[in-house]
């Protein structure tokens, strides 16, 4: 007991480190999470190009409906904007190019359409399109396709209209405006109700993200929160653990403490479970915080799968207790200060960039990637990802697969233990010749 309060005071004398690795690096890490939690996306699983800016110019004054029905069939996809049929108007917005395709409907257009159905060609509108981008070209085809879909819906309705009227089987009646203006709204209610006209049914790629349930929205918003816990948390535990191991390791309180009745193995054991659970408190403090945020940004915490979220946390807890041995090695090298916190810095950046939380893995070079396989971040986010089925496990939670990684984070840590462990007895067996090498070997 006396051995565990020793421990909590030495943890209170640096408490300098705990304020800035685990508060404002925390703080820092949660305002990323903040963004992909309120943006409602896996960020950097995804990218969203911009829609393009459509105007849509009608010189047929309304004739038929064909300009404002093609407005709401190109709003899905694109971004509808109103520019005034003048040509000093239509030459500044084409010169600044602050529209990718301007659409001019002219004058007949509707007549023409009614003429040509059943026979002829049918006629064109006018377009012009951006000559920075391929946006307004994209957009072009949706008017193409649209003024194709109007036609054939237009000559299939007055084939209808016609039917039983004549005998004559190559006779047609020619479409009026109205039946004109009725394909072109048919057209248009496509793109919000599919099953209005299955063969003409548009596809829009866009409806992908809204078929995403609720339930792995909060799933992909709470795995990112708890990913980015990576960072601080190894830093903290590491820096604080070697300094408490390096404080009873130090001079004089190591005399007394080999001095003392109680074996040096028995001290060291209490140490490393004073840290542990300081780890293990902070882990759950991380946990709080996440489903803090998420209610912030309006996700249902409740909807997370109970054991995805215990997996999770299971998680969490064995990574903190992996950084706790590696400041345990860090202390047993008998590193000062200054450098347990230079190490700690680039051994936790190194395991930042490498393990997908900054970068999806489709990003980054292979050889980042081949180096965090070598590193414990890279396996804790794979592990995060089975245990709620997303990012690099999307087709589904695998048990077996986070247990896989889980074991792998655990093995970092009893490599950390092992070596501490030896380097400790190393330098104590020579204690003249040993720490001398260690301290050297470290430095260099």
């Amino acid at each position: 007991m006396n051995t565990c309060k020793a421990t909590l005071r030495v943890l209170a004398a640096h408490r300098l480190y705990v304020i800035i690795y685990l508060v404002f690096i925390g703080i820092m890490m949660f305002a990323i999470s903040w963004s992909a939690l309120t943006s409602n996306t896996d960020v950097g699983d995804s990218y969203e190009p911009r829609k393009p800016v459509v105007a849509v110019v009608d010189r047929d004054r309304g004739r038929g409906d064909i300009a404002t029905a093609m407005q709401d069939y190109l709003r899905t996809d694109n971004e509808i904007i109103t520019v005034e049929d003048d040509p000093e108007a239509l030459q500044q917005a084409v010169a600044s190019n602050y529209v990718d395709l301007i659409v001019i409907v002219p004058h007949g257009y509707a007549d023409a359409v009614i003429a040509s159905a059943g026979h002829g060609e049918p006629p064109a509108v006018e377009t012009i399109t951006s000559y920075t981008s391929g946006a307004g070209a994209m957009a072009s085809m949706g008017v193409n396709g649209f003024l194709s879909l109007t036609r054939t819906t237009l000559i299939g309705e007055s084939a209808e209209a016609t039917a039983g009227v004549t005998e004559d089987a190559t006779s047609t009646a020619v479409p009026t405006v109205d039946q004109l203006a009725e394909a072109a709204k048919s057209v248009a209610d496509v793109v919000d109700d599919p099953s209005v006209n299955p063969a003409i049914a548009v596809d829009h790629a866009d409806r992908t993200a809204e078929d995403t349930s609720s339930t792995n929205l909060a799933a992909m918003g709470f795995g990112t929160t708890m990913k980015t816990a990576l960072y601080p948390l190894l830093l903290a535990m590491v820096v604080c653990t070697a300094l408490v191991t390096g404080v009873f390791n130090a001079g004089e309180t190591k005399r007394r403490l080999d001095a003392s009745p109680q074996r040096s193995s028995s001290l060291g054991m209490q140490r490393m479970a004073t840290m542990g659970a300081f780890s293990l408190v902070v882990a759950i403090g991380y946990l709080i915080i996440a489903f803090a945020l998420m209610l912030a940004a309006g996700h249902d915490p409740l909807l997370l799968p109970p054991a995805g979220v215990a997996m999770t946390a299971c998680t969490t807890g064995v990574y903190a207790l992996m950084a706790v041995a590696c400041g345990f090695l860090l202390g047993e090298c008998g590193v000062s200060e200054t450098m347990a916190n230079g190490i700690a810095n680039v051994f936790g950046l190194l395991t930042l960039f490498t393990s997908g939380t900054m970068l999806p893995l489709s990003m980054m070079p292979s050889v980042m990637i081949t180096v965090g396989k070598f590193l414990p971040g890279s396996w804790y986010c794979q592990a995060i990802d089975h245990a709620l089925g997303i990012g690099t496990a999307a087709v589904g939670v695998s048990v077996g697969d986070w247990a896989s990684c889980l074991g792998l984070v655990a093995l970092f840590g009893v490599a950390f233990i092992c070596l501490g462990l030896g380097v400790g007895r190393f330098r104590r067996s020579r204690p003249a010749t040993g720490g001398a090498a260690v301290t050297h070997l470290a430095e260099s």
